[in-house]
This record gives C-alpha cells, sequence and structure tokens, in this order.
C-alpha cells in the first residue's frame, strides 16, 4: 500500500488555505506585471490555484506550491519589471498646510496652464480667500506649474478693473515649500486691491504672472534673522518666516510688527502659534493707538524694544518692509544701535502700492507732453506710439512688452529701464546721479516728450 501522505485528503480547510496563498501569488503576479494581468501568464497562476482541489493530498498540496513559485521566479525573469512610481510630492509642511481660519471654504482645484515664458501670463483657479483683518485679505491660488520662488519674493497679477486691464504685484505670503498653492495677502487700498477684495472669490479665475523680486529670504547661513513690519508690509516677511520655521528650524528669527490698532494685527494667530510652539521664534506686536492689550505693546516700535527682543541685533541679518517713513527711521536707529549697513535689507513696494492708490504721481503737462510720440523697445524689436496720458511703463504694457514693476508709484526702483535715445521726464527722485547720467529712468512715472528709444 502507499503511504497515507500520498493518498490521504486533506481536510477542506487546510486546502482552502492553500487555496488563498496560490490567490495572494496570482494576485501579486498581476500586480508585478500589470501588462501581463490578463495573459496566459496569469491564466497558469489562476490554475495553480485550482489544484489543490484537483490533488488534494499533502505530497499534492507541496509540489502544486513548490512549483507554483519556481513559475513565478521564472516570470520574473521573462516579464519586464514594474516600472518605477513617482514620488509624491512631500507634504506641505505645517505651517503653510494648516487649514486657515476665518476664511470661504476651499474649492476643488482646476487645471492650472503651466507658463511658457517668463514674462507670460497664466490663468490660475482661486482656491480660497481668507480674512486677515478687516480690510486685509489672503487669496490662495492653484500653483502653475513652474511658479518657483524665494521666500519674499512678489507675484504679478492682471486684473480688470473700471473697464481697464491693470498690472499690479503683491508680495507672496505663502512658503515656497507650500504644495500646489500660493498666497498672497492684499490690503483694500484703492482700485485694483479694491477690485479684488469685491469681485474674486473660490473658483475664480486670476492672470498671473511668474514670480520675481530682489528682496529675498537670506539661505545658506546661520545669523539669526530679524523681521520688521509695518502695517501689511508683514506680507513678504510671512512668507519668510514661514520659510524659516519649516526649512531651518534651528535658526532663531525675531519679528516686530507694527500696526496701528489690535484689529490691524495680521496672521495674529498663527504668530502667536508659532512662538508657542517654536522655542527659536519669538514676536512683538506693537500698537501705536489704542490699548494694546496684555499680549501686545503700547508704541512704537523703538530703540529698546529692539534691545529687548534681539540683545544680539548687531548680528542679525535684518529684513524690513513697511510704509518709507518707518523704513528711514528704522533703519537709521539699526545703524544708530551698530547694524553693519550690509546685514540690512528691505523692501519698500506695498508701501508704495498703498502711496499709489489714486495713480502715479503727477507729471507736469506741457505743450510737448499734449502730442502723441513713438516708442521703440531696442531689445523686443517692437514699437508703438504714446499717448499723452500714459507713462512709458503703460505703453510697453499695451504693447505685451515687459518691464517688470511693482509700486507704479516710483519708488521701489523696480521698473529701471535706461533711455537710449530722445527725451524723457521722470518724476522720481530715487535714482542717483550716476542712473541719471546713464540715462535711466523709472518707467512707471516717465513721460516721453520726443520719439524714444529704450532698452526693453
Amino acid at each position: 500500500m502507499l503511504p497515507i501522505f500520498f493518498v490521504y485528503s486533506a481536510a477542506p480547510p487546510i486546502l482552502a488555505f492553500v487555496t488563498t496563498i496560490h490567490l495572494a501569488l496570482v494576485v501579486l503576479r498581476a500586480h508585478r506585471s500589470p501588462a501581463a494581468a490578463y495573459s496566459f501568464v496569469t491564466f497558469v497562476s489562476v490554475l495553480f490555484a485550482g489544484s489543490p482541489w484537483l490533488i488534494s493530498s499533502l505530497l499534492g498540496l507541496v509540489i502544486g506550491f513548490v512549483v507554483h513559485v519556481g513559475w513565478f521566479a521564472a516570470c520574473e525573469q521573462l516579464l519586464p519589471a514594474p516600472a518605477a512610481k513617482t514620488p509624491k510630492p512631500a507634504a506641505a509642511p505645517a505651517s503653510a498646510a494648516a487649514p486657515r481660519p476665518g476664511g470661504m471654504a476651499q474649492m476643488a482645484r482646476k487645471p492650472v496652464e503651466p507658463a511658457r515664458r517668463t514674462h507670460e501670463f497664466v490663468k490660475t483657479p482661486v482656491l480660497a480667500v481668507f480674512d486677515e483683518t478687516p480690510d486685509v485679505r489672503t487669496f490662495r491660488m492653484a500653483r502653475p506649474e513652474g511658479f518657483e520662488f524665494k521666500a519674499g519674493q512678489f507675484l504679478t497679477i492682471r486684473v480688470r478693473a473700471d473697464g481697464k486691464e491693470h498690472v499690479r504685484c503683491y508680495s507672496i505670503s505663502s512658503p515656497p515649500g507650500a504644495q500646489g498653492h500660493l498666497e498672497i495677502t492684499v490690503k483694500r487700498i484703492g482700485l485694483v486691491s479694491g477690485a479684488l477684495h469685491a469681485t474674486v472669490r473660490p473658483g475664480a479665475t486670476l492672470s498671473v504672472r511668474p514670480p520675481g523680486g530682489a528682496f529675498f529670504y537670506p539661505a545658506g547661513e546661520d545669523r539669526p534673522i530679524v523681521l520688521i513690519a509695518g502695517g501689511v508690509g508683514i506680507t513678504p516677511l510671512m512668507s519668510m518666516l514661514r520659510h524659516a520655521i519649516d526649512a531651518e528650524p534651528t535658526r532663531p528669527v525675531t519679528l516686530f510688527y507694527a500696526v496701528r490698532t489690535v484689529e490691524d494685527v495680521a496672521f495674529c494667530d498663527e504668530i502667536q502659534m508659532l512662538a508657542r510652539r517654536h522655542r527659536q521664534f519669538r514676536a512683538f506686536v506693537a500698537i501705536s493707538d489704542g490699548p494694546a492689550g496684555p499680549e501686545f505693546f503700547p508704541g512704537r516700535i523703538n530703540e529698546e524694544l529692539l534691545t529687548t527682543g534681539a540683545p544680539d541685533i548687531v548680528h542679525a541679518v535684518c529684513l524690513l518692509c513697511g510704509p518709507p517713513p518707518m523704513l528711514d527711521a528704522t533703519t537709521a536707529l539699526l545703524a544708530k544701535m551698530g547694524v553693519p549697513k550690509p546685514q540690512i535689507s528691505f523692501e519698500i513696494f506695498q508701501a508704495a502700492i498703498a502711496a499709489s492708490a489714486g495713480g502715479p504721481p503727477p507729471v507736469d503737462a506741457s505743450p510737448a507732453q499734449a502730442v502723441a510720440h513713438g516708442l521703440r523697445f531696442e531689445r523686443s524689436g517692437s514699437a508703438t506710439t504714446v499717448e499723452a496720458n500714459q507713462t512709458m511703463l503703460e505703453a510697453a504694457e499695451a504693447c505685451g512688452v515687459a518691464i517688470p514693476s511693482l509700486c507704479r508709484a516710483g519708488v521701489c526702483g523696480t521698473c529701471r529701464t535706461q533711455v537710449l535715445s530722445g527725451d524723457v521726464q521722470c518724476a522720481s527722485q530715487m535714482l542717483d546721479e550716476q542712473d541719471r547720467q546713464d540715462g535711466f529712468v523709472l518707467a512707471c512715472v516717465t513721460k516721453i516728450k520726443s520719439d524714444c528709444t529704450i532698452d526693453a
């Protein structure tokens, strides 16, 4: 007689268990070779799954399993390996991805058109809107492909208001590490900012141009950072603060933030939360008008407050953004305290936007300006006619020539452009004598008085 091992049929639970193992190998085979999931290879594996019920002896079960494993190993050599999966982007840092309180619900994302060239506008959907203060609002939009930026830089936006297209720049308040979106924070001042507040809601579409700007986070060093903000000047510094905490969590950061009233403190909850959770970050909010409350400081940012909050400020990198009078006073104060000039960097255009809410500074009218003149752009090869009421920047934008701009008030210097020939009148005093001798003007406040050629 044959040994019982050869003829004894295994109990149904054992058969079911072995069948389950075979089916697991079938599923793994299909996963390892998706292209062959419905081919002869998978069919053979399925047959092995039914073998325990055809050959139910213990020896048959062992042989069937060994042969199936051998078949699986052979398929590994014969079939192509599965394609490597593209890793998912890392989760957004906590400070950037946390839900924002008090705003409207986020919308489902729409496809975002990639930017093809640096100066082209692309359309992107608005995902959410958050109220930071009664007159300061954050707009979160889907981040178009290729929109890389450094903390502190700005985004250029084209908005239709009062029947015309307007181009404005707003600081990005979200950190570079925020995945899939970016945010701008805008104070309701003037025509364009007012239009954003009044009309833009989740689901709307904005035309944006890739980020730019020379005011950004000082990476690659370990010196402490001191951020000094006035009013809406907090916007680029919030991007820097969020980035510092996410990317350099051991680097000391101190924020001094001046506003008029407690109601004007933007990002109040987040700043206080970050100060509680991160020992290397300290925040000092100064209230110049009205009661300050126990968590804030009465008055303005002064030497006493700076010394108390940042005793090692002479060794720190100081980054400032706020109204021009505040910047002038603060830079003078920092110099008095012994902070070297190379360690001080500032951004002025947020305040300049407010100053230019009603339009750029006026340029004296004259008979020579009452007629249109030709304007030629040397690098692009384009040409246009400039009307008497147009600035050089407006004429460039109207014919599609990109001149970087920010404040549109003759303050920030971003639209600095060289005049190669012709007569112009620039209303700004921000350029130094050498720039003026070399023919540079600020296009946003320059009117042309004859046919001209500029380097653009």
